[in-house]
């Protein structure tokens, strides 16, 4: 089955200082690498390395690290392009959400994927997509 992983598990598999927390976010993780086969898209990566520094004053190169090394060797990037931003528009138009995640959404829609790990509640109004979290 394909996932979209949104930013806030990868965020927090990059930011957290708690070993009891980051052994939680790890055996989701992994768990869900070995079930599914994943994706995401840059904006992702961008909210990666952004929140991180800002919230969790992760440096750069940290982050740049975490990405190579722990997310593109097992999730794939999928493209964010003119088409996607068509879509992410509609959804704009029809549902409550923030454009960040209406164009996970878009490329959700326009790659055939149904779920996303995200603790991000709104996702949850949003038809024909199935939100995956810890619980």
């Amino acid at each position: 089955m394909r996932i979209f992983i949104d930013s806030p598990l990868l965020i927090y598999l990059n930011a957290s200082r708690s070993p009891e927390l980051r052994t939680k976010y790890e055996n989701f993780y992994l768990s869900l690498l070995s079930e599914h086969r994943a994706y995401l898209d840059v904006l992702v990566l961008d909210e990666l390395i952004y929140v991180s520094r800002r919230k969790y004053r992760v440096p750069y190169d940290v982050s740049i690290e975490f990405i190579e090394s722990i997310v593109l060797p097992y999730v794939e990037v999928l493209p964010l392009a003119a088409e996607e931003l068509r879509e992410a528009s509609e959804i704009l138009r029809s549902s409550n959400v923030k454009p960040s995640d209406a164009l996970h959404i878009a490329v959700m829609k326009l790659n055939g994927i149904s779920k996303i790990v995200s603790e991000d509640r709104e996702l949850d109004k949003i038809e024909g997509i199935e939100r995956i979290w810890l619980t």
